[in-house]
């Protein structure tokens, strides 16, 4: 079906259409767009009135349509789609708790994706965010939540072409890794370093050379080890904790990857640089024992500890050139000195520097 591609489009007749691919013969009567909160998607909060169709389904009277209304969208077709992939091919098939969906759907003749999905705020959860460091429960928490759902798909015959996952990428080809080269321009590389992210690590990591050869290692590093799914964007700003206590994963930009990529950018990102130097190898630790408890014949702990290790220069480069347009400057500091700590701490910036 075609997608709306401004809010203006978002229209009750629009999300009739799209409801009733899930829910026969409802019709949404009445259409406010009540906030527009824009990002890298854009997530418009919708209420709603339906007819007696709608009332008997439970259909909630606000809903989040998040899809790409910006200038920028049209560069962001993959990772609209990739996203809309995951609610609707993905997440009815894995133990991860995320926003109920509605509709996910995508335009063949554009670039458009969509997904409507609950209003998270209605249901009382709390938004992590990047300003404000996770304790040790809370990641300890997530780390058990993330071995389940990576050992339902380790090493997945799934993942094979004609597999119900066969179109999942892995991080460093495809699009994915187009992304990564547009920021290794030397140009547009030295742009971020000079932004306040760059005063907040060490010059070390200024060096645009070894980026992109760390990067290019740590691609052949991971060939022929295990892959599972991973949500692929696990920081602070995509997390969220239910009125019970449980984690919470949205945005989710899905690949197929070591567990060690998603550990490794959750932990450094989400822990204050203190905490995660007191915590880290204990929280590896309790990862890899929820992993075996799931079935999974993990690695050693100083062999996992190595992979996590090296890990870490993914986080770092995501952050060094996060577009201000997608996250605030104070977010991508944050992380950046985070993740920056991290791999001065690790050695994991190249010896030669």
């Amino acid at each position: 079906m075609r997608l709306p591609v401004t809010v203006d489009e978002i229209s009750a007749k629009w999300l009739t259409a799209a409801l009733q691919f899930r829910y026969p013969g409802v019709e949404v009567t009445s259409l406010l767009c009540e906030d527009v909160l824009s990002g890298t998607s854009t997530k418009v909060r919708v209420l709603l009135e339906y007819n007696g169709t709608g009332e008997e389904f439970c259909l909630p009277a606000r809903m989040i349509v998040k899809g790409g209304f910006e200038e920028h969208s049209p560069l962001m077709k993959d990772m609209y789609q990739n996203e809309m992939r995951f609610y609707r091919d993905v997440l009815p098939f894995i133990d991860m708790n995320a926003p109920r969906c509605f509709y996910a759907g995508t335009d063949p003749s554009g670039w458009q994706s969509i997904v409507v999905m609950e209003d998270l705020r209605a249901s009382g959860v709390t938004f992590c965010h990047a300003q404000c460091s996770a304790g040790y429960d809370d990641v300890a928490a997530r780390l058990a939540a993330m071995a389940r759902y990576h050992a339902q798909t380790w090493d997945s015959p799934e993942f094979a072409e004609h597999g119900r996952y066969g179109w999942i990428g892995e991080r460093f080809s495809g699009w994915s890794l187009d992304y990564m080269r547009r920021y290794l321009v030397p140009e547009v590389w030295r742009h971020y370093v000079e932004l306040p992210r760059g005063a907040a690590v060490s010059r070390l990591l200024h060096d645009r050379e070894w980026m992109e050869a760390a990067l290019t290692q740590l691609g052949e590093s991971h060939r022929g080890k295990p892959v599972c799914l991973i949500h692929g964007d696990t920081h602070l700003g995509n997390l969220y904790v239910t009125a019970d206590g449980k984690p919470g994963f949205f945005d989710a930009q899905v690949s197929r990857a070591p567990w060690s990529l998603e550990v490794s950018y959750h932990i450094c990102s989400a822990l204050d640089i203190a905490d995660r130097r007191k915590w880290e190898r204990q929280l590896l630790a309790h990862y890899l024992t929820h992993l075996a408890a799931n079935g999974v014949e993990t690695p050693a702990f100083e062999a996992a500890w190595e992979d996590y290790r090296r890990d870490l220069v993914y986080g770092y480069f995501i952050f060094a050139i996060n577009e201000t347009r997608f996250q605030t400057e104070a977010v991508n500091t944050a992380y950046a000195a985070r993740f920056g700590a991290a791999m001065l701490d690790h050695g994991t910036v190249s010896p030669a520097q």
